[in-house]
């Protein structure tokens, strides 16, 4: 494949999950189509404060398929320059949608920076496409007990299901304070069904995404 051609099916599978985002949510069109297994990092700097989270997501099999079709191989993997165009592409296009992350703190969310260290990787025994990031907060946030910090990585449009993995799927890293704690809470996908109102598939601001999302909260003993 030449270069040209190259770089224009790179651009085309990372849209791929992408370009629906600009279109209402609908009754037809408000379930996922891609599914992501998620990880997420909250990292401390040395005076307890999160300044970023890190974020790996492994595509489910189908996805991976197609955003590597055609790409070059490379021995048993794919092309490493292939995989860091895809990934810069990528967290392009999510750069609109903040990288689908949302964290808040006494209800009001947290300004996020530009993505860094993204990259992509191929495991060829699952045959399953990852992507890993870290998403800094523009300042740094010390959760407290009367503040916490809550995290949510979600699609708006639900157009892709991204769900935590089943082993290690949060951790905190770095200086982190003693007595914090982290805990995390899933919806119900099934209630959260039977509870959504009509303007959920009528209403293009609805963030229908964000019903279905885990929320992760990290509490932190405030400062005496």
């Amino acid at each position: 494949m030449q270069a040209g051609a190259n770089g224009t099916h790179v651009f085309f599978a990372a849209l791929l999950a992408l370009a629906v985002f600009c279109v209402p949510a609908s009754p037809a069109r408000a379930h996922p189509h891609v599914w992501i297994d998620m990880r997420t990092e909250l990292r401390f700097d040395d005076e307890g404060r999160v300044t970023a989270v890190q974020i790996a997501w492994t595509f489910d099999e189908f996805y991976s398929a197609f955003a590597l079709e055609g790409a070059p191989r490379n021995g048993s993997g794919y092309d490493p320059a292939y995989l860091a165009e895809l990934a810069g592409i990528n967290l392009q296009n999510l750069a609109e949608w903040d990288y689908f992350t949302e964290i808040s703190s006494g209800g009001n969310n947290i300004a996020l920076g530009i993505a860094e260290d993204g990259k992509s990787t191929w495991d060829e025994a699952s045959g399953r496409l990852s992507l890993s990031f870290t998403v800094p907060l523009k300042e740094p946030l010390a959760p407290a007990a009367a503040a916490p910090l809550q995290l949510r990585v979600y699609d708006p449009s639900y157009y892709i299901s991204i769900e935590y993995e089943k082993t290690d799927p949060v951790r905190m890293t770095g200086t982190v304070p003693q007595g914090c704690t982290l805990a995390s809470e899933t919806p119900n996908v099934e209630n959260v069904w039977l509870g959504l109102p009509e303007t959920a598939f009528t209403d293009e601001n609805s963030r229908i995404g964000a019903s279905f999302a885990t929320i992760v909260t990290v509490t932190c003993p405030s400062a005496s």
